[in-house]
């Protein structure tokens, strides 16, 4: 049975201007043992790669996690140097409003920047299942799973996390 948290949410307001997000694995900053992470990626408008759509490489989730950030006596950093891609790997992501992406893990992916005149909004939540799943001691991000325990509703995971600022 799963146990699901919700760790992030974000709304992503991609207005006709920039926004470039660089290839990278979500495991790597949302990470437990074993590795659980979901990302969950909702389109709220179109996504073209006009406007900005995800991009990722087919099958990469298979060859496992390449970094991670950490926290550790050095402070918050990759305990491995930043991989290169090949540009010609990834395919476009292009959907339709109201499509849910769901990215694994170890899903390489990215977005490039909006340079069109349109919006790409989206809201993106990024999940790890508890059960039998241990958030890792040197995650840049500290978390206390009991502290944000999630029914799947998202005003309790947004009260919680503000209460905490």
């Amino acid at each position: 049975m799963l146990d699901v948290h919700i760790i992030s949410a974000s709304k992503f307001i991609q207005p006709g201007i920039g926004g470039e997000v660089v290839p990278h694995q979500d495991n790597s900053f949302l990470y437990t043992e074993p590795p659980s992470c979901t990302g969950l990626w909702l389109a709220l408008e179109d996504a073209t790669i006009a406007n900005g759509c995800l991009w990722a490489i087919p099958g990469s989730h298979k060859n496992g996690l390449k970094r991670r950030f950490i926290r550790d006596e050095n402070g918050v950093h990759f305990n491995h140097p930043s991989p290169s891609y090949d540009h010609k790997d990834f395919v476009p992501l292009e959907v339709k409003a109201g499509s849910l992406v769901v990215i694994h893990g170890d899903l390489i992916h990215q977005s490039f920047e909006n340079k069109s005149p349109d919006s790409r909004h989206a809201l993106s939540l990024h999940v790890v299942d508890t059960n039998g799943h241990v958030w890792a001691k040197d995650n840049w991000l500290v978390y206390n799973y009991p502290s944000v325990y999630v029914d799947l509703c998202l005003v309790s995971y947004f009260d919680a996390l503000y209460k905490t600022f």
